[in-house]
């Protein structure tokens, strides 16, 4: 192993500069820092940041580059997204909810089972479109614990032809303004509406309003 006899102060580097070393057989080797970045860069990953700034959240956009996001920030308290968002699962919330626009709702389609049973299901969504057919026809609700304080529309459609077409009593599940039967319409293409909020996994507090044209 030769002395290293004198030490020069070196303000810059190159990539001709050398670094002493040994390989793994213990023989002594000089290597340039550009031998020394060909070879990290090639065998390992080397990590590019760009668009880096405060509060900036990182996301991928290759295999070792990262790319700070303008539209999504975060400070260490709020999480802000300037843009769209989408949640496939359910979104959970302690607080309140303050919307500054509309509060777009979405509607589920239901069609009976063949027998002339339209199930309600409440996880599924809020408001619903029932397009009953020419048939004995009913309606189930299936109300969950986490349904307790929804409240939404249940729209009932009317086929365009009617001949056995009839509707059964609500299930006991949905509650009537002085537990009143519903008188619901029957003739072709008839609209009526069944608002409705849950008060309990096993009631919801309905009201009826027919012949909507």
């Amino acid at each position: 192993m030769p002395r290293i006899s004198r030490i020069a102060a070196d303000t810059s580097l190159t990539d001709g500069d050398k670094l002493i070393g040994t390989d793994v057989s213990g023989s002594t080797k000089n290597f340039t820092l550009a031998q020394l970045g060909s070879f990290t860069q090639a065998n390992y990953s080397n990590v590019d940041i760009a668009n880096g700034a405060d509060n900036r959240i990182l996301t991928t956009s290759d295999a070792d580059s990262l790319n700070g996001e303008a539209n999504l920030t975060f400070d260490g308290s709020t999480l802000a997204l300037t843009g769209s968002g989408t949640v496939s699962s359910d979104f959970d919330v302690t607080g309140s909810i303050k919307v500054t626009q509309n509060l777009r709702r979405t509607i589920t389609t239901v069609t009976p089972n063949g027998s002339g049973v339209s199930t309600i299901t409440l996880t599924a969504n809020d408001n619903f479109l029932v397009n009953l057919e020419n048939e004995s026809s009913s309606l189930v609700m299936t109300i969950a614990s986490e349904n307790v304080g929804q409240s939404g529309v249940i729209i009932l459609k009317n086929p365009s032809s009617v001949g056995s077409f009839a509707m059964a009593a609500l299930p006991s599940n949905m509650l009537t303004p002085a537990g009143a039967s519903v008188n619901f319409t029957t003739s072709a293409n008839d609209t009526s509406v069944i608002s409705y909020v849950v008060i309990s996994s096993t009631q919801a507090l309905v009201n009826f309003v027919g012949d909507f044209s």
